[in-house]
Formats: structure tokens, C-alpha cells, sequence
């Protein structure tokens, strides 16, 4: 790194600082350490929160004021099927982040979902589907998300694909029986229409369900049919 050139960490303990983090179903409200007052965010996840905060303070060394900060996020829309709430025919709330999807990424959204409060009367279902382009270690990776997967929090675990068979098998020995199903994907067969029959089946009114896969597997067809069509 060029001595000239100054460096500025984030995270806890670090230059940059969430030092307070309100999440809600569809917004967030979070402090800085450098900025003087909350940000609203029209979107979930902490991740975002700390997208924002990085983005602020860039911004800030730029000359755009505090204000003209806060405004901007409050107008913030996000790529279609990216952490996105959206309503099923049915009633349910479907949080859709089909966009594409990473290890990562997928830990993520599975947090963020999982510390969301389900609604009233109501449970909370996970749908995931592979993960694409992860290379020689991709049934690994997959098999790390049983640590993001608790049920606890989660009533019912949908998997959709090939390399994540080992992460459902890996379910199912932690879930009560009946609350885990796969589904398979392979050049040779797909059972997505098993899986819609599934996901309908298993969703109520009042529930809330999460949809993460790669854009390839389609999920994007699976929510559409929940919003448009009842069980």
C-alpha cells in the first residue's frame, strides 16, 4: 500500500462502526459512528445496512451532505428479486431473492430472514436451491449452509438442484420428519413442477416463506406461480 494513500477500516472496532441496527420485515434503520443522525433503509438485512454505511461515508469525503445522504436511501430500489417482499395469492409473504446467489450471500439472506419475527399464527419456510459456477468444491460449500439452517426458527426446508442433495440429506437428519424435501435438478431429470406442488402445499396465509438459488434454477417461475395462482 503507497504511504500516501489513507486506509480506513469497517466492522466492529474499526474506523467505520454500526454501533446501533434496528431490522424490520422490509426496512432497517441503523447509527454510524460518523454521521450524526439514523439512516432508514427501505430494504432488510444487515448486510446492507453495512453496504450503506460504507457508501455514506465515501460520499460524505465527496462533499454530499448528511441530508442529501439520507434522502437518497429513502428512495433506494434494488434489482428485482434481490431481497425483495413480495405478497402470494394466497397471502403469504414470499421474500424472493432469486437474483443469484453465492455462499455468502446465501448465509446472508438466511440470517436476515431467520431473525425477521414470523407473523402471527404464521411459520416461516426456507427454499433454496444451488448454488452455480463453485467449481470442485461446490458440494462443500453447499453443505456449510446446514450451519445457517436451524429448526428452531425454521418450520420447513425446501431444496431444489444436484450438488445441493448432500445439504438436504444433511437436513433432514436435524428436522422433524416431514419438514424437509428435495427435489432434484440434473441434466437428465428436474422435478420443478414437484416442487411448486410442494411449496403450495406448504405454505399458509400467514406464512412467511424465503426463496435463494441461482438464477438458472429458475426460482424466479416459482414465485411468480405463488403470486399469481392460490394452492
Amino acid at each position: 500500500m503507497p504511504t500516501d494513500k489513507k486506509v480506513v477500516r469497517f466492522g466492529q472496532g474499526a474506523e467505520l462502526e454500526i454501533t446501533d441496527l434496528v431490522e424490520r420485515k422490509d426496512s432497517l434503520t441503523f447509527k454510524a459512528n460518523f454521521l450524526e443522525q439514523d439512516l432508514d433503509l427501505p430494504v432488510t438485512g444487515k448486510y446492507n445496512a453495512t453496504n450503506a454505511m460504507i457508501a455514506s461515508y465515501v460520499a460524505l469525503q465527496e462533499g454530499v451532505s448528511e441530508e442529501q445522504i439520507r434522502q437518497s436511501f429513502q428512495g433506494l430500489e434494488l434489482t428485482r428479486n434481490r431481497t425483495e417482499w413480495k405478497k402470494a395469492a394466497n397471502g403469504a409473504d414470499i421474500l424472493s431473492d432469486v437474483y443469484n446467489a453465492n455462499p455468502t450471500a446465501m448465509k446472508l439472506i438466511l440470517e436476515t430472514f431467520s431473525a425477521i419475527p414470523a407473523n402471527e399464527g404464521g411459520k416461516k419456510i426456507a427454499v433454496l436451491a444451488d448454488m452455480k459456477e463453485l467449481g470442485d468444491q461446490s458440494i462443500q460449500l453447499h453443505n456449510q449452509m446446514i450451519l445457517s439452517l436451524s429448526p428452531d426458527v425454521l418450520n420447513t426446508v425446501i431444496f431444489y438442484g444436484e450438488d445441493i442433495a448432500e445439504l438436504a440429506q444433511l437436513a433432514s437428519q436435524m428436522f422433524p420428519i416431514g419438514h424437509v424435501y428435495y427435489f432434484k435438478k440434473t441434466e437428465d431429470q428436474d422435478k420443478f413442477e414437484d416442487l411448486v406442488k410442494q411449496v403450495k402445499e406448504s405454505l399458509g396465509a400467514n406464512d412467511q416463506i424465503l426463496l435463494k438459488g441461482s438464477n438458472s434454477m429458475n426460482l424466479a417461475k416459482l414465485v411468480e406461480s405463488l403470486e399469481n395462482e392460490a394452492k
